[in-house]
């Protein structure tokens, strides 16, 4: 049987505001071929992740981006190993004309928004051998973006259950960002809304300030910038 690795990279884009007292607006979006599809690559022993990783940053032209296993999916001719990775726009440096960033979204827990289409979902519930497990039924009649936007909501779906207790998010920020760049990221997975000022007190001791001076020529001085700070031996939020 075949062995395919797969790599499922998001990437975090901005989209510039016209008002400049505003963020920017923030859109999530994945890594596909012209045929949306995900990279892929044959499966060989030695040095899976070494092997996606290269392919990858072959792809964006940068190997700074996070990246762990996440998943397997089994099918009647093949096995999918889904590696999943995440970076921000600026780490894509010259992205291989054979492959695209697409829009992706999922709102309601029902609606999955991929590129400029949108497709309906439902989660269904298992249980056997006293262990449950969550089936996800995408509408739509072609199977190769039934399995594309399986291995991506899954993926997505892993981002949204550990943001609240590992750095996943800091994955997704540039070399420098500002404490409402990661609010509006965590919104935007979680497609729920936060406390700002509880949600600053809890990621301000993982955020260390950037010194910036500059002043915009409107006479507004730019929000304060940060680098993400790593804690050893704690969680994030």
């Amino acid at each position: 049987m075949k062995v395919n690795l797969v790599g499922c990279l998001f990437i975090l884009d901005n989209e510039k505001n016209s008002n400049i007292r505003k963020n920017d607006i923030k859109k999530i979006k994945v890594l596909v071929t012209k045929e949306k599809e995900l990279p892929m690559i044959d499966f060989s022993a030695k040095g899976i992740k070494n092997q996606i990783r290269k392919n990858l940053s072959s792809i964006i032209g940068s190997n700074l981006f996070h990246l762990e296993q996440v998943f397997t999916m089994d099918y009647k001719d093949s096995i999918d190993v889904i590696y999943l990775g995440a970076t921000n726009i600026e780490n894509v440096t010259k992205l291989n004309k054979n492959y695209e960033l697409v829009d992706f979204y999922v709102k309601d827990n029902s609606n999955i928004i991929f590129g400029d289409k949108e497709y309906n979902y439902k989660t269904i519930e298992v249980e056997e051998n006293n262990n449950i497990e969550y089936i996800h039924e995408i509408d739509t009649s072609d199977d190769m973006v039934k399995r594309t936007l399986l291995s991506i909501l899954i993926s997505y779906k892993k981002i949204r259950s550990t943001a609240d207790n590992t750095d996943i998010l800091f994955k997704f920020m540039g070399s420098t960002f500002t404490l409402e760049d990661v609010r509006i990221l965590y919104e935007l997975i979680k497609d729920s809304s936060v406390d700002k000022s509880n949600f600053r007190k809890k990621i301000i001791k993982y955020c260390e300030k950037v010194e910036v001076s500059e002043v915009t020529k409107n006479g507004y001085r730019p929000s304060q910038r940060y680098k993400f700070k790593p804690l050893k031996g704690d969680v994030w939020l």
